[in-house]
């Protein structure tokens, strides 16, 4: 199988958002992880939903 690989140029021209970053590369990252269930169980019922309204149009 083949695979490719790129280079992605990444510029900053703004100088708030390169301080922003020099920020946040020098910061320390967070003691906690993030939460196995960011989404309550009505959310998820409800996104389940829109998603089974949503395939269903698709189809037509």
């Amino acid at each position: 199988m083949a695979t490719n690989t790129f280079e992605r140029k990444i510029q900053i021209n703004d100088s708030k958002s390169l301080k922003k970053l020099a920020e946040l590369i020098a910061s320390e990252p967070p003691k906690a992880s993030l939460s196995d269930h960011p989404f309550s169980t009505t959310e998820r019922a409800r996104s389940d939903e829109l998603l089974k309204q949503f395939l269903s149009h698709s189809n037509r």
